[in-house]
Parts: C-alpha cells; structure tokens; sequence
C-alpha cells in the first residue's frame, strides 16, 4: 500500500511538473503572439504610411496639374482682355481724333 501511495506522490509530482511547464510555455507562447502581433501591427501602419504618402504624392500632381490649367486659362483670358481693352483705347483714340478732326 505505501507503495502505491509512493506512486500516487510521484504521479502527482510529475503532473505539477509538466503544469509548471506547461505554465512556462504557455507565457512564452503569449509572449511571442504579442511580440508578433507587434511586428504585424508596425508592418500595417508602415505599409498604411507609404500608401497615404503615395495618394497624398498624387493627388498633389493632380492638383498641380490643375492649378497649371487654371493659371494658363487665366493668363489667357488676361491677355483676351489686354487685346479687348488695347482695341478699345484704339477705338477711343481714333474717336477722339475725329472729334478733334472736325472740328
């Protein structure tokens, strides 16, 4: 019988054994789920970083390109009305001498 209880011991030893252990590689299991979750979050926000900083890119060259488009047709419209106010001082001056022609 005190041998049987022996084994009991021993069996019992063995099982808080390998719950220890098994404690220890639980934590490292978690320890290194967390460290890897880490590293996939950082890669996330790294690769969520590079493609904001490329459609910001973007759409900054669209705006650019915009902006040139809109420059250019205000330049034109600047130079359509230099020609129409040029035409009219032209108009006006030809009037004026007129006037002064006969009288």
């Amino acid at each position: 019988m005190e041998d049987i209880l022996r084994e009991i011991v021993k069996a019992e030893k063995r099982a808080e054994e390998r719950i220890e252990r098994a404690k220890v590689q639980a934590k490292e299991i978690v320890k290194n789920a967390k460290i890897d979750a880490r590293k996939i979050e950082e890669e996330i926000i790294n690769n969520a970083q590079k493609e904001a900083a490329k459609i910001i890119e973007e759409k900054k060259k669209e705006g650019e390109e915009e902006a040139k488009k809109i420059l250019s047709e205000g330049e034109k419209e600047i130079e359509e009305l230099k020609t129409k106010a040029q035409e009219r001082f032209e108009q006006a001056v030809s009037e004026c001498l007129k006037l002064v022609r006969g009288m």
